[in-house]
């Protein structure tokens, strides 16, 4: 009776200790996306990169926090000015959506990214590498938009990359912003409910929908 009674102890006790691991994780999480929300500048991001590196040391089994922290240095890249430097952060982005994508190999979010970080690498010398660049890109958009259609980061990023085409060789745009208005509408009927998910993009799709005069 007395080791029954130790073990269902220790098993309360971890039980308690996953909880507030959780708990621990859950919160540093909300508190990296806050400071996400409200970055504007190369410091910004960068603050909000080094909470979700620290978050991933700790926690290696979820996909979240180095999908993030990659966000963040996708973010810090476009921001700034010369591309050798854009380079090292894009490459140091990568290194955070390779761990993403050992932990969730098909997860739609993570192959658009993979495709969003194709494109910024894209506009740091469009000239020397749409050539290149621009099919990896919409590759990694379509790869996404097949595990799940109604991804609204997918939907906008390939819109932008199918309208830039159309509009360096003069082709209709119609179907860009067939995809741009279905990307937006899919971020209006989005779940306000709080998640660790990725809600990003809206504004791109308002953007590309305004210049499709829709």
């Amino acid at each position: 009776m007395k080791k029954l009674v130790v073990i269902i102890g220790i098993l309360v006790a971890g039980l308690t200790v996953n909880a507030q691991s959780q708990q621990a994780y859950i919160g540093a999480m909300s508190k990296g996306l806050q400071s996400m929300g409200e970055a504007r500048t190369m410091e910004d991001w960068q603050g909000v990169a080094g909470q979700f590196e620290r978050i991933s040391a700790k926690v290696s089994d979820q996909w979240h926090p180095h999908y993030y922290a990659a966000l963040a240095y996708i973010n810090m890249s476009f921001r700034a000015n010369d591309v050798s430097e854009k380079d090292k952060l894009t490459d140091k982005a990568q290194e955070y959506i390779d761990v993403a994508k050992k932990i969730a190999p098909n997860h739609s979010e993570v192959v658009a990214l993979q495709g969003f970080k194709y494109m910024i690498e894209l506009s740091a010398d469009p000239v020397s590498r749409g050539q290149n660049m621009s099919p990896m890109a919409m590759q990694q958009f379509g790869k996404a938009l097949n595990i799940d259609p109604n991804n609204p980061r997918a939907n906008v990023f390939l819109a932008q990359m199918e309208m830039g085409m159309a509009q360096f060789f003069g082709s209709p745009t119609d179907k860009a912003c067939e995809k741009g208005q279905k990307a937006l509408e899919l971020f209006n009927a989005a779940s306000k409910e709080q998640t660790l998910d990725p809600t990003w993009g809206k504004e791109t799709a308002e953007e590309l929908v305004k210049q499709c005069g829709k």
